[in-house]
């Protein structure tokens, strides 16, 4: 029995205070594997496709694997997600990121689509890896902003910025946001842009 071997990729982004997907044609992007490459790198080479340029802090992680046996040959489906942040988006691709909540559930790939969408909120509930969806500088409201698009739900303000600042996530950027209408916002970076484990919610 031959096996064929495909790595498929869940991205998400987060823009205009929604949680996206890039769904091109109503399918999420797939690569066939071949020698000499890892499945790893391979997500990686589909993903740096979509932005159009090379991706190094984004946060990748392999999903599940899945088959589908036939009478001849087995297919293979190897699902990573990566959190790509609005600023890496290529403009030629933007039409083909959807709204999550939008998403048909009669597409074929419904199901690893929101398996995908439950993993992400667990993740951002117990790690830092939302950082890989924000520029190097961001201010509390608009870290708060990425929580509540994945989470799909409005979070107190005053209890959310007394949690994040006791995690010891943040560190000041020593600059404020200015040409607001509100006053200039405090703005902060991420002590460390990798994965760790933490508590947040």
């Amino acid at each position: 029995m031959s096996a064929s071997v495909r790595v498929k990729t869940v991205l998400f982004s987060v823009f205009d205070n929604r949680l996206h997907i890039y769904l091109p044609g109503q399918r999420l992007p797939q690569q066939l594997v071949s020698r000499g490459i890892s499945l790893n790198k391979l997500a990686m080479q589909v993903i740096e496709t979509v932005a159009g340029t090379a991706i190094n802090e984004s946060y990748l992680e392999q999903l599940y694997t899945f088959s589908h046996p036939f009478e001849q040959m087995i297919e293979v489906d190897v699902v990573y997600y990566l959190l790509l942040p609005a600023e890496k988006i290529a403009e030629f691709n933007k039409e083909s990121w959807i709204i999550a909540d939008h998403i048909s559930r009669n597409i074929s790939e419904y199901g690893i689509i929101s398996y995908a969408i439950q993993r992400l909120r667990w993740k951002v509930e117990y790690t830092n890896v939302v950082y890989s969806l924000l520029p190097r500088e961001f201010t509390l409201s608009e870290l708060q902003k990425i929580y509540e698009a994945i989470l799909g739900k409005k979070l107190d303000k005053r209890n959310f910025r007394r949690r994040i600042l006791s995690l010891g996530l943040l560190r000041s950027s020593g600059r404020k946001r200015t040409g607001l209408k509100a006053r200039p916002a405090k703005m902060y970076q991420f002590k460390e842009r990798k994965p760790t484990m933490v508590q947040v919610f």
